[in-house]
């Protein structure tokens, strides 16, 4: 991870790199913020130019909106870097007990999944999607003692390639009880050239403890300027309102990205709403079935999220009817002919079997039931319903 490749936290960056040329490098510093900031990127990228082995300068620079000096990105150092492959890099963060994995768990044990979720997320990541992707179920996950062991026996170790070793420990308010006491010691007076870099959503939660014994980095929200440049290089949907994108994130990228994603799975379930519907109409088996294979090639995830969408499209389409309603963000289907035409169809003769139809299909697909078979089987319901 590269400096220029984080969104916006210029200034920050400026002075982080400032103090390390001038070899002012404290051992223990605190990255706080949202995640959507970029804390967890920054302690990377920091820690990759901090064992570059040919940092670049780029002098006299505007120092709000640009770099005055980065890694090189080329050397062998920053090579691995870039694929979380380096033998100096150590990550410490919360997790929980799977399925595939034992109750005597910790950190190292989720280390390959860890580093694909960083990296498919480009670092600007958050603890429940990690769980999420971990398919970890309801559990409180933390950093256990087995952890702090883990920790002490790495930094007790000498560094392979690089003068710094970094131990990253993402999400340190996580950070159980019982193995604080641990790691107070070695925070305090660490071996030879090993830095820790803590990274924090909240410093509240964290024991003062910790707290006492690092330097504080806060992470400010990202400027409006510098999430747009972002934003305008997504491919993102032509009616995207990005002013309401920019004042809904509040400076964190995650928000945006949740917006952005948000309005592209609308507009993809509109097209399919829209297409289905007129299926119900027509009733040609060959095309419906043909709609029943793309929607159960989805995960049953998005398959769940669909019938919401299309259940709350319904009660759209009946408010409108009844009581002149006219909920226009949920009844643009993108289709003017179709926004017209089709709400008239929904009343108080068929909208409470829809919802039933729908709940009700949800609830098979939760139970893993055969998602072409319980399509196909709503479709045949809601037509019958629909004429």
């Amino acid at each position: 991870m590269q400096f220029k490749d984080i969104i916006g936290q210029r200034p920050l960056i400026n002075r982080l790199t400032r103090i390390i040329d001038s070899g002012r490098i404290s051992h223990a510093q605190l990255f706080f913020g949202k995640n959507g900031y970029g804390g967890l990127a920054l302690a990377l990228a920091y820690a990759q130019y901090l064992n570059c082995e040919n940092r670049v300068n780029y002098g006299t620079v505007d120092e709000e909106r640009e770099l005055r000096a980065d890694s090189c990105g080329c050397c062998p150092s920053c090579k691995k870097y870039q694929q979380l492959a380096h033998s100096d890099l150590h990550f410490v963060f919360p997790s929980a007990a799977t399925k595939a994995v034992s109750s005597n768990h910790s950190s190292k044990d989720f280390m390959k999944e860890f580093h694909s979720y960083l990296l498919e997320n480009n670092y600007y990541v958050q603890l429940e999607g990690f769980f999420e992707y971990l398919d970890i179920e309801n559990k409180q996950g933390q950093i256990n003692v087995r952890d702090a062991a883990e920790i002490i026996r790495i930094l007790n170790l000498k560094t392979y390639e690089s003068k710094y070793k970094i131990m990253i420990i993402w999400m340190i308010e996580k950070l159980h009880g019982a193995a604080a006491p641990k790691l107070l010691k070695i925070l305090e007076e660490p071996t030879e050239n090993t830095l820790f870099l803590l990274v924090s959503e909240n410093q509240d939660k964290i024991l003062s403890t910790i707290l006492s014994r690092v330097q504080m980095v806060p992470v400010k929200k990202i400027d409006n300027q510098s999430m747009s440049q972002y934003l305008s290089t997504l491919d993102l949907p032509a009616n995207l309102d990005v002013p309401m994108v920019l004042e809904a994130a509040e400076g964190n990228v995650i928000n945006a990205l949740n917006i952005v994603n948000q309005s592209v799975q609308k507009q993809l379930f509109a097209e399919m709403f829209v297409v289905w519907t007129r299926q119900l109409f027509k009733l040609q088996m060959l095309s419906l079935s043909k709609w029943v294979e793309k929607a159960s090639a989805m995960g049953r995830e998005q398959q769940k999220q669909f019938l919401n969408y299309a259940l709350e499209s319904f009660r759209a389409c009946f408010l409108k009817t009844v009581a002149g309603v006219n909920l226009s963000y949920q009844l643009d289907f993108g289709d003017e002919k179709f926004n017209n035409a089709f709400p008239g169809r929904i009343t108080e003769r068929n909208i409470e079997m829809i919802e039933k139809s729908i709940n009700k299909t949800i609830y098979a697909i939760e139970r893993n039931v055969n998602s072409k078979l319980l399509f196909m089987d709503l479709s045949f319901s809601i037509s019958k319903l629909l004429k």
